[in-house]
């Protein structure tokens, strides 16, 4: 395989990242999830932007499926109830990663630390985001076709 080493995540990383707050109710943000069909979202301070975690897809259906159960109802003004953004979300401190930095630091992350994305952080604010899509894009675009 042929790949620059020189890539950085500011050459693949997303810089339009929807984020959430942790006043979002439960049952929009399921349907940003859908709609925009998105995996990841930053959580941050809706005043100063500051990430407080990261949301992800999964993180919802797990915890809706472990709590459908005890719900009786499933209205939505139950299920915004019961499910918070604080409650969801993988708190800080997140694992995270300079628009600076290799574009194989954020594969070896992924590869250990078991996760699919990372917030992109600049002068401690959030600037975009990476995931392990980008970063199959990129090596696939990159190969010389070699195994």
């Amino acid at each position: 395989m042929t790949t620059s080493i020189q890539h950085k995540i500011a050459d693949i990383m997303s810089r339009q990242v929807l984020v959430a707050h942790p006043d979002h109710e439960f049952l929009p943000l399921c349907r940003l999830f859908l709609l925009m069909n998105i995996h990841h979202l930053p959580v941050v301070h809706k005043d100063n932007g500051e990430i407080l975690g990261m949301l992800s897809a999964n993180d919802v259906l797990r915890a809706f499926s472990f709590k459908l159960p005890d719900l009786g109802r499933l209205d939505e003004a139950t299920l915004n109830k019961h499910f918070s953004v604080l409650d969801l979300m993988t708190p800080h401190p997140l694992q995270t990663i300079s628009p600076e930095d290799p574009i194989s630091l954020a594969a070896r992350i992924f590869s250990e630390r078991n996760i699919s994305s990372l917030p992109v952080v600049e002068d401690g604010k959030l600037i975009g985001i990476v995931t392990n899509r980008d970063i199959v894009k990129y090596y696939s675009r990159n190969t010389t076709g070699q195994a």
